[in-house]
């Protein structure tokens, strides 16, 4: 049975499916269980088209006119849907509500599809790391907790984007066509860069950017205003939660890629931004008995690939007292 439906899907990635075999490979898709093995049948046939190889911006091109074409045929027979209910009873008007809902979901999952097509994330559980290695030559090293999306056929056109939530270091090559690399945190910022090594930290809880070396640019949305912003080495932009960006220069920007090694780096850093860390990075819950504890700060150079080992080093440097419950870790005076 799986031959017959990896021959569909075949034909579907190439554009050569007839309306049925598409309906067939849609429905097919719909399933989430049907995931693993795309993934695989989709290796498969990037490995068979080698349409992509030498031309493809033109071959990306094409593959984006047919997604695009399909999405519009799909929001057609939705307009038609829609003009053929305004003379209909309310039991047709019922029957025809049902229809535009799911061909309204098949629009949905023409966006949905496309994402899949065309790009590939990267993910990272609790505790883990990975180093990624890029077509351009350019690495990323990617931090616990984190995701990375990048296009699935190569980078073409005038820039290289990816898209980053979570934590992950980049050293990005230069081309010979000087072609631009933009890592994008949010709709509300990016960084775009030519050539150079610099680390990203976009969490729920704000984001940072620390440049080791080259130069960077940062584009951020200040209100209604598109801003921008020139990095050079050591610099570190912080863009906390309100929307209030920060520029500190001369900044050690090691201690935002420790991670790395396994390692933390503390320089006066609180106890709550520690909790912070470890429950990102190794998805435990820290509660912190009272805002004094929260408040005290610690500095230092730990090694670690556990959170228990590290709350029991910090908890012995500060004399505090730890306890476990669930998977939530309670922090009180000792």
């Amino acid at each position: 049975m799986e031959e017959p439906l990896k021959y569909i899907l075949f034909e579907y990635l190439s554009g050569r499916a007839n309306p049925l075999e598409r309906q067939l490979a849609e429905d097919w898709l719909k399933n989430t269980e049907h995931t693993e093995i795309f993934h695989q049948w989709l290796l498969e046939w990037e490995t068979r088209s080698p349409q992509f190889i030498p031309d493809q911006e033109k071959a990306m091109s094409r593959l984006l006119q047919r997604i695009n074409q399909d999405n519009e045929e799909t929001k057609k027979e939705t307009e038609e849907d829609k003009s053929h209910v305004k003379s209909l009873n309310s039991i047709q008007i019922q029957r025809y509500g049902l229809i535009a809902a799911s061909v309204l979901m098949l629009v949905c999952w023409g966006w949905f599809s496309r994402n899949l097509i065309l790009y590939k994330t990267f993910e990272t559980g609790y505790g883990k790391t990975t180093q990624i290695y890029l077509e351009d030559g350019s690495s990323v090293s990617l931090n616990a907790n984190s995701r990375l999306k990048i296009p699935r056929f190569g980078f073409y056109g005038t820039v290289r984007n990816v898209v980053l939530d979570g934590e992950a270091e980049f050293s990005v090559s230069h081309t010979i066509d000087h072609k631009r690399f933009v890592v994008k945190t949010s709709d509300t910022f990016q960084v775009e860069v030519l050539g150079t090594q610099f680390s990203v930290f976009a969490r729920p809880r704000g984001t940072k950017v620390a440049l080791t070396r080259g130069k960077i640019r940062i584009d951020y949305a200040h209100g209604n205003e598109k801003q921008q912003l020139l990095m050079n080495p050591g610099d570190l932009v912080t863009l906390e939660k309100a929307g209030e960006l920060k520029l500190t220069n001369g900044t050690d920007t090691k201690r935002y890629s420790a991670w790395k090694e396994q390692r933390f780096i503390f320089n006066a850093t609180s106890l709550k931004e520690i909790s912070a860390m470890i429950q990102e990075n190794f998805g435990k819950k820290i509660i912190i008995a009272n805002e004094r504890i929260a408040r005290r700060t610690i500095t230092g150079n730990f090694k670690t690939e556990d959170a228990d080992e590290l709350l029991k080093t910090i908890s012995e440097v500060l004399d505090l007292r730890i306890e476990t419950a669930g998977n939530s870790i309670i922090i009180t005076d000792n």
